[in-house]
């Protein structure tokens, strides 16, 4: 099975082609456009701005990754929701200018559905053993679930905690963000430290230049260590003091201060996820971690969450997305949640 996917919910223009092999979830080509230079004019994603890159560039990137291939997929499959609302309008003619003249039926794909599946993009699904524990840690969301095999689960959840079927499989979410999720906060700390847009990857790159500093030192927001809820907005208020006090004492807002600002603040961040995802591998008997969604793309927590396992000597296997690319919002992983849904 093959499928077209089309992207459009935010700022990048996005299209693959997807096939299941033997439920293997091959990428067999992916293009995007990326419009962070020009909203990087402004600080932020502007959604008119958002809109009309996308009417300017999906023909066009269509046309690059062949229009002979169109008739060839057996679905063109689309993200609907959530995003950018006139962003969204743009797959709408699309798919419509597609099915009038390919006659290509249109499946819609939820946004967070595709972010949690995306670690089986070029991997098989054989090879994942289950029960399994996903976080996914995007700039609204910081959520935890279970994930288990419709016909073998070893879990009793409260009636409370939201759950759905898919594929198969029983995914249960036992938590998420009270407030700021991970990377809002990671964003706006970059803007209070004086960084443009786009600000996440930029304290990562920072912290790697940090030195031993006295005047640094952020708490961890643990909240609490038996339950799984995230709150990061007193992350963001520990900042802003801290700002305030080397302002009041005469101290430098340097780069060597900005680096280490940038360390103590994303290791307080990684601290607070790594163990409350190691928390719900215990509690839940999973066979396997997995973290999904933009932050999985930062390189110290994915080390962090290792180190702590080798720690306990944790033998589970802990899974990330294979390219880069599979922590953002693109447009394979849309495919392969539609070829997935044919499991059942």
């Amino acid at each position: 099975m093959r499928t077209l996917a089309i992207e459009t919910s935010c700022d990048d223009t996005s299209l693959a082609i997807v096939n299941n092999n033997n439920w293997s979830f091959e990428v067999e080509k992916i293009l995007a456009y990326s419009q962070i230079s020009e909203h990087q004019k402004f600080w932020w994603v502007v959604p008119e701005l958002a809109s009309r890159l996308h009417s300017e560039k999906i023909i066009a990137l269509l046309q690059t990754i062949g229009l002979d291939e169109i008739p060839n997929v057996d679905f063109i499959s689309v993200t609907t929701q959530p995003g950018l609302p006139w962003s969204l309008v743009v797959w709408k003619t699309v798919w419509y200018e597609l099915w009038a003249f390919y006659n290509k039926e249109v499946v819609p794909i939820h946004h967070i559905l595709w972010h949690m599946f995306s670690i089986l993009l070029e991997r098989k699904l054989e090879d994942i053993e289950f029960p399994l524990v996903i976080l996914t840690a995007s700039w609204w969301h910081n959520d935890i679930y279970v994930v288990e095999e419709e016909n073998n689960k070893i879990n009793t959840f409260p009636a409370e905690f939201p759950n759905f079927s898919f594929a198969g499989f029983s995914v249960t979410k036992v938590w998420h963000t009270l407030d700021d999720a991970a990377w809002e906060c990671f964003d706006k700390v970059s803007r209070m430290l004086g960084w443009p847009y786009p600000w996440g990857v930029w304290i990562s790159q920072k912290a790697a230049q940090w030195k031993a500093n006295p005047n640094v030192n952020f708490k961890r927001i643990f909240l609490s260590h038996d339950k799984f809820e995230f709150s990061f907005s007193w992350m963001k208020s520990q900042v802003t003091f801290l700002l305030e006090k080397l302002n009041k004492e005469n101290i430098p807002l340097d780069e060597q201060m900005v680096c280490d600002i940038a360390y103590d603040f994303q290791e307080a961040v990684v601290e607070v996820m790594a163990k409350k995802l190691l928390h719900a591998w215990e509690v839940y008997w999973a066979k396997t971690l997995w973290l999904a969604w933009w932050v999985s793309a930062n390189n110290r927590l994915c080390e962090y969450i290792q180190q702590l396992l080798e720690k306990k000597h944790i033998k589970t296997p802990f899974l990330t997305p294979i390219k880069k690319v599979y922590s953002t919002d693109n447009w394979a992983m849309i495919g392969l949640v539609w070829l997935l849904s044919k499991r059942n």
